[in-house]
């Protein structure tokens, strides 16, 4: 008889680490096979399907670009908590409070200029996110209660505030839960290439500001410092509440750039579905990424075309349209579960009699 002995690693290499994920992806990818054909579909063609509907044609590429820009914008916000070990979960409903807080100002304010409508759209995006990141932040930092918890539970919560309004003040003309169309001053410019707009361009720029931040200044080295020990924070003599305020603030802002983002670059109006989910996929692109700014994007691209790929699944194959919310869940406990194999080494002991 045998048993299995779990035994400490000291540290995994960066190459380790990177196979170990791979091989993560890799398992994930073969149980979603697995249950695409339960669905009476053949894999293989299935993912064939995927990877032509993302990459078989110019506008394909410039979808599966579109949906990776909420993506950076949601793994950036959930990463920089991770960095602070805080589970930002709630990156949904900030996303949906920064675009109800700035199409307030679409509703009830004045049009302004171009440049000066979408810098005070962006900027007021920003500070809902924030705002709502806030609540959870004082939640945990006054009454110690578990972040995890309470941003999950306030997503539904900003979802129905979105509700209110769509179905009372800001219901459009023809009575559908939507708003009335933004002004053209109120619409990011296109960039030339298929539907793809200026924010994959802010996306970016905040990608390098948050890598230098991070790896180069001195608040980002308090920040690793608070995650990687809050021993060490305390004695470093680090603020650990004001810490942990700044970096809800910081990941619930993100979060809220990506709903108003979604909604001047896309939608050009608020409605029930203006993200089908981006706060929650943020979640694995963060994760995959090591809360790394620049692998973000890469693993962004990566789930999009998976997105991208559901939409094409559900249309030409006739699947459930959740298929892709299972090839992603599947991601997610697989990277999670893999985590079992960078912490530690597995060894069979055959048991003494």
């Amino acid at each position: 008889m045998y048993k299995i002995k779990l035994e400490q690693r000291e540290r995994v290499s960066n190459q380790q680490d990177l196979i170990i994920t791979l091989a993560a992806i890799g398992v994930a990818l073969i149980l979603s096979g697995i249950f695409i054909a339960l669905n009476g579909v053949n894999p293989f063609a299935a993912f064939g399907k995927v990877f032509s509907s993302a990459f078989g044609s110019m506008y394909g590429i410039s979808e599966t670009l579109l949906k990776s820009i909420p993506l950076i914008f949601t793994g950036l916000a959930v990463a920089i908590a991770l960095n602070s070990k805080i589970w930002n979960i709630g990156a949904e409903g900030q996303l949906y409070f920064g675009a109800i807080t700035a199409t307030a100002y679409v509703m009830y304010g004045p049009v302004l200029p171009a440049p000066i409508m979408i810098l005070t759209l962006l900027a007021l995006g920003a500070i809902g996110g924030a705002f709502w990141a806030a609540i959870p932040a004082l939640l945990k930092i006054k009454f110690k209660m578990n972040e995890v918890i309470s941003t999950l539970l306030l997503n539904y919560v900003a979802m129905n505030i979105a509700d209110y309004f769509l179905f009372g003040a800001w219901k459009g003309k023809d009575n559908f839960p939507y708003t009335t169309e933004f002004p053209d001053q109120a619409k990011l410019p296109q960039l030339g290439f298929g539907r793809v707009h200026f924010g994959i361009i802010i996306a970016l720029v905040l990608v390098v500001i948050m890598f230098l931040v991070i790896y180069y200044t001195k608040t980002g080295y308090k920040l690793r410092l608070t995650g990687s020990s809050l021993k060490a924070a305390k004695y470093a003599g680090i603020d650990i509440k004001k810490m942990m305020f700044g970096v809800f603030l910081c990941s619930g802002a993100l979060a809220g750039l990506a709903g108003i983002v979604q909604v001047i670059g896309v939608e050009y109006k608020l409605h029930q579905h203006i993200s089908p989910g981006y706060g929650y996929t943020g979640i694995i692109v963060a994760w995959l990424a090591r809360s790394n700014p620049f692998v973000i994007v890469i693993f962004a691209f990566f789930l999009s075309v998976l997105l991208k790929g559901a939409d094409s699944l559900q249309i030409a194959m006739g699947l459930p349209a959740a298929v892709g919310v299972v090839i992603q869940s599947l991601i997610l406990f697989a990277i999670l579960g893999s985590e079992l194999f960078k912490n530690y080494n597995l060894k069979l002991i055959k048991r003494s009699k």
